[in-house]
């Protein structure tokens, strides 16, 4: 081969690696080349715009945004980081679903889904927002109900104020979330955050925390659970749970994405979260809502996935900590020890609320994809080599 000939063939290998196959490695867009993640806000779904265009002129710094006006495809959503569901008025079809549980399985993305309370049509809203929780397999749930503050409010029962005091978890960074914030945020009209495990059986966060389940919003605890149309609740009782703190916001670790599930939604509904005043009441929304945003970055730009961590119990009439652990049942015939605490029975699901059966999702696609990319960068080294070597006989 001539020199130039050579020469010519070394720098279409080099231009290959550097614009082809580099390109595809690069192609996930966690983190464009603009410091900016990717933010895809719902509206194909009966949400309402209410203050999208305060979230979207004050986080144009950190964040593109995408408004979905049609059905969500997966080609919409190939090179989004995040995607937030508003309070969802109308059924994800089938592709829909597809589309989603395909884009979360190419890894780090976060999904941000927002209910409602069960009044009015709210618990069609509920309905809506478990059935897609159930299909891509997350814990997280929302309670068949409403929840009420008579103290902690914005000048009624049903706005209710709620505290931003994420999990100490400092694998997650949960700090990110809670800078700055001094103030309560809202959440009108609102529901509660439960959730379910593999056998149908409904839990409580606040006192039966999972590994990888993370707090960030909490009720005061002056607040009360409602039921106002059906489905039943499946966990909480109006009658028991009174006078005590709920999750008003919760995210769970889901292999290597973050599932984000909340009474509320930060825009449209008749006041978001993005509230900053409401009746008189000064708020943190903005504040809060960017930082979820800033967490968001965090998350999707990490190199690893942290360990999954175990929150503390917490007592939902104090919400302080509970110190003492909780010991399994077992047969001894050398000793026996008593554990002085109050647990309430967990309800199973009634026949009209969601199954636990659900489409089954592998992590098939993301070893797949990881090994792809090692072989892709194989495949770049060996071409630099075969390219330095033409170059070399120059």
């Amino acid at each position: 081969m001539r020199p130039s000939t050579a020469k010519a063939v070394a720098l279409a290998l080099v231009a290959l690696a550097a614009t082809g196959v580099l390109g595809f490695l690069a192609s996930p867009a966690h983190a464009a080349s603009n410091g900016k993640i990717v933010v895809a806000l719902d509206f194909a779904h009966g949400e309402s715009h209410k203050y999208v265009n305060y979230i979207v002129g004050n986080l144009s710094s950190i964040a593109s945004f995408v408004l979905i006006n049609n059905s969500i495809t997966y080609d919409e959503l190939k090179n989004v980081d995040v995607l937030i569901i508003g309070q969802p008025r109308t059924s994800f079809s089938s592709s829909e679903v597809a589309a989603i549980l395909k884009w979360l399985q190419t890894g780090k993305r976060v999904l941000w889904i927002a209910g409602d309370s069960d009044y009015g049509s709210g618990s069609n809203v509920q309905k809506i927002v478990n059935s897609l929780l159930v299909a891509i397999n997350a814990k997280l749930r929302l309670e068949y109900g409403s929840v009420y503050d008579n103290v902690h409010n914005a000048k009624a029962f049903y706005r209710v104020l709620g505290h931003v005091s994420p999990d100490n978890l400092p694998g997650y960074h949960t700090d990110i979330i809670s800078q700055g914030i001094t103030k309560p945020v809202l959440y009108h009209g609102p529901d509660v955050v439960i959730w379910q495990d593999s056998k149908g059986q409904y839990h409580d966060p606040v006192t039966e925390p999972f590994p990888g389940l993370i707090r960030i919003v909490w009720n005061y605890n002056t607040a009360y659970i409602a039921d106002n149309n059906p489905p039943p609740l499946v966990l909480y009782d109006p009658t028991v749970d009174v006078n005590r703190t709920f999750v008003m916001l919760a995210a769970e670790v889901h292999d290597d994405d973050l599932v984000v599930v909340s009474g509320e939604s930060p825009y449209g509904d008749y006041e978001p979260t993005w509230s900053w005043m409401y009746h008189g009441v000064p708020l943190d929304g903005p504040k809060f809502v960017t930082n979820m945003i800033k967490w968001f970055k965090w998350w999707v730009t990490s190199t690893t996935t942290p360990k999954l961590e175990t929150p503390p119990k917490v007592d939902p009439h104090t919400g302080k900590p509970i110190s003492t652990t909780t010991t399994t049942s077992t047969t001894s015939t050398t000793s026996t020890t008593t554990t002085h605490t109050t647990t309430k029975p967990t309800k199973t699901s009634p026949a009209t609320s969601p199954t636990t059966s659900s489409p089954t999702t592998t992590t098939t696609t993301k070893k797949s994809n990881k090994a792809l990319i090692w072989g892709t960068v194989i495949v770049i080294i060996i071409i630099i080599i075969v390219a330095a070597a033409l170059l070399a006989k120059k």
